[in-house]
């Protein structure tokens, strides 16, 4: 069954994509006036709703897909979107290596917050003693 999911699953979802959006596009009501990027055809104007949510569905499969295999639309440009890497799938590591891994990336993300802290402090000394010249100053006037 997981053999057959991963050959023939997105090729099942995109034609459950198809069927939806035939679907909507056979059911969809077609204003009286048909509208002129129509070309004025109820025909055509079902096949361009038809298209619009197949286009639709069929991005929405490709991103959960993609998701599934830790990857995801990263760029955007003439050829396309591209998929790239997000998330590195770490096959064979024990949970003890993660959990060691994840305590050591915490206690870097403390040290930084606490450097981020100590900055913060100094500037806010030097502001008071900047507000406090300038208090001076203005007094003198």
């Amino acid at each position: 069954m997981h053999h057959w999911l991963e050959k023939y699953g997105f090729a099942f979802l995109v034609a459950m994509a198809l069927a939806c959006a035939s679907y909507l596009a056979a059911s969809v009501a077609v204003p009286h006036p048909v509208p002129d990027f129509a070309l004025q055809a109820k025909e055509i104007y079902r096949l361009e709703i038809g298209a619009a949510f197949f286009v639709a569905f069929y991005l929405a499969t490709l991103a959960v897909v993609l998701a599934l295999s830790g990857k995801g639309f990263a760029e955007l440009g003439t050829r396309g979107l591209k998929a790239t890497t997000v998330t590195q799938q770490e096959a064979g590591r024990s949970h003890q290596e993660s959990i060691s891994r994840l305590q050591a990336l915490d206690q870097e993300t403390i040290e930084k917050l606490k450097d981020a802290r100590s900055s913060l402090d100094r500037a806010h000394k030097r502001l008071e003693a900047h507000e406090q010249r300038l208090e001076i100053l203005e007094s003198k006037r």
